[in-house]
């Protein structure tokens, strides 16, 4: 086999057959999908009733979706893929791991370090849970933010998405609510993708970024190494940063909050809160809440995410009023709203006040 890079890498035959393979089915899906999604308006499905509980919207939407074949078949390609797609990428890196670990190893020397915290204790939500359905979790294997972040993300994600998910974390983070901020925090950075955005958006910034998992900090290290960038990256969780009080004009995060319980989620604004500058901004991009969607699309959403998707707090976070936890953290100007006719993702974005009261 000819001497791969992390940088380009190339999967071997039976690697990128079965990669190329999911990508088709990936494509297959969303078009089943579209067709069930054209059957539902044309039934009706798509008003909008005074509830916002999948349980009880299921009750009359699920017999009719159920029925439809198209809807059917799309289930079923879809619950394949998940429990699939994280063994194929784990055993197709495998293939070319021994071309590739010099290269993954040297990008963890330079400007950016990771520290790592010394007695870690996982929160109760986040240790054991293998969100996404990713085989092991996000630390399920050694490279492990290798394999998500370039493999399942940038490949089987992007490909079947045709690039629209990278091009959402650049619109955030030029849709932050502030001007040059010298200091910012990103929570929940996983492989580094929102945070080389945020990068490339504000290039004179202090960057510093948490992850819980080790594995994806490895791989946001490697990118930020590859391209030269100097970043803080450090193991902790959201609420918990350990990090001086005061310190940044911008604490922001991108498809994070919906993978808390809305316990943590408030104490995750709370250090937020802790951690801006008087006068500084909180900005955070994630899923649309239910009580903007219509029935059809609530009930769908809550099916394919929370009931079969592998993210067991998504309804939580899509059924809670997060604007309403904004504003009992003490944040002011807080705007919970779509970033376009889409509605998705959807952005929340609040000040700190300039002054405190004593």
């Amino acid at each position: 086999m000819a001497a791969n890079s992390p940088q380009n890498y190339v999967l071997s035959q039976r690697g990128r057959s079965r990669v190329d393979f999911l990508i088709e089915l990936g494509l297959l899906a969303r078009e089943l999908e579209m067709q069930a999604d054209t059957h539902a308006r044309d039934v009706g499905l798509d008003t909008r009733s005074s509830t916002a509980d999948p349980e009880q919207l299921g009750k009359h939407i699920a017999p009719v979706m159920y029925a439809l074949p198209d809807f059917r078949l799309f289930r079923l390609v879809r619950e394949w893929q998940l429990a699939q797609h994280g063994r194929i990428a784990i055993e197709a890196f495998d293939e070319i791991r021994g071309d590739l670990e010099t290269g993954l190893q040297a990008l963890q020397d330079g400007e950016t370090s990771i520290r790592y915290a010394k007695n870690p204790a996982p929160p109760a939500y986040w240790d054991g849970y293998e969100f996404h359905r990713s085989t092991g979790g996000w630390d399920g294997h050694e490279y492990m933010g290798f394999v998500h972040g370039e493999i399942i993300h940038r490949r089987m994600v992007g490909d079947t998405f045709a690039g629209i998910i990278m091009r959402q974390r650049s619109d955030a983070a030029l849709a932050a609510p502030v001007n040059n901020p010298k200091k910012i925090l990103e929570l929940g950075c996983g492989s580094g993708q929102y945070t080389m955005s945020l990068a490339a958006t504000y290039p004179e910034a202090e960057l510093w970024a948490c992850d819980l998992s080790r594995k994806q900090l490895e791989q946001a290290q490697r990118r930020a190494n590859y391209h030269g960038h100097r970043w803080h990256l450090f193991e902790a969780a959201a609420e918990d940063t350990q990090l001086e009080a005061g310190y940044f004009d911008l604490v922001t995060s991108y498809a994070m909050f919906h993978e808390l319980p809305v316990t943590a989620i408030l104490a995750t604004m709370q250090e937020a809160f802790r951690l801006l500058k008087p006068g500084g901004s909180f900005f955070i991009a994630d899923v649309t809440p239910y009580h903007v969607q219509d029935d059809y699309s609530c009930w769908k959403a809550d099916l394919l995410n929370y009931v079969q998707g592998g993210d067991p707090y998504w309804r939580e976070y899509a059924q809670c009023n997060l604007a309403g936890l904004a504003e009992e953290t003490g944040l002011l100007n807080v705007d919970w709203s779509a970033a376009n006719e889409q509605q998705y993702p959807f952005y929340l974005r609040a000040d700190k006040p300039t002054a405190l009261n004593s």
